[in-house]
């Protein structure tokens, strides 16, 4: 009787708890790692912060159709010889529950040069942080689809979390561009 209550009263701890409540921080990437990685080639890397401004905000929500959710990003610069090799962005996007960190670096013309997952903090769905799944945003821009099921195939079993990284590279673009490129 005693381990009957026992298992019973650990199976109430676990339908309490639910299935998010199970999810194991997986840190892949610390930042000063992140950027190393993305920027391995480049002398020095710079730190660049944008407040997010009333008329920034007014045109990233005009081209991502939500509002931004922070006050402030920074940016990286990778640079060599005077050069600028590319930029990066660490931001976070949530996926079913828990935010999903990740870095975007992006070229000086405004393209996708690598995006890598840094933490993941759900319980399924860590796949998204697969070479397979982030080398299909490789030499995207804004004038891609972005978007699951365009260009960008989900994994299985781990579609939020494959949208979560979609909205966010696109947000990393859409900022670029407002911050760097040329409208």
């Amino acid at each position: 009787m005693r381990k009957l209550l026992s298992i019973l009263g650990c199976l109430a701890v676990l339908l309490a708890v639910g299935r998010e409540g199970l999810a194991q921080t997986t840190v892949y990437l610390k930042p000063a790692e992140a950027l190393k990685l993305i920027f391995k080639n480049s002398q020095e890397v710079l730190k660049e912060d944008h407040p997010v401004t009333a008329e920034v905000r007014r045109q990233a929500a005009e081209a991502l159709k939500y509002d931004l959710p922070k006050d402030l990003y920074a940016f990286y610069i990778g640079k060599t010889d005077g050069r600028i090799d590319g930029y990066a962005v660490i931001d976070e996007q949530v996926g079913k529950v828990q935010p999903i960190t990740f870095v975007t670096k992006i070229s000086p013309e405004g393209r996708v040069d690598a995006v890598e997952v840094m933490v993941y903090r759900e319980s399924h769905g860590g796949e998204v942080a697969s070479r397979r799944f982030l080398n299909q945003f490789k030499q995207k821009d804004l004038n891609n689809e972005l978007r699951l099921h365009g260009d960008i195939v989900n994994i299985s079993g781990a579609t939020l979390s494959s949208h979560a990284l979609v909205v966010g590279v696109k947000r990393a673009l859409v900022l670029w561009r407002i911050f760097y490129g040329k409208s």
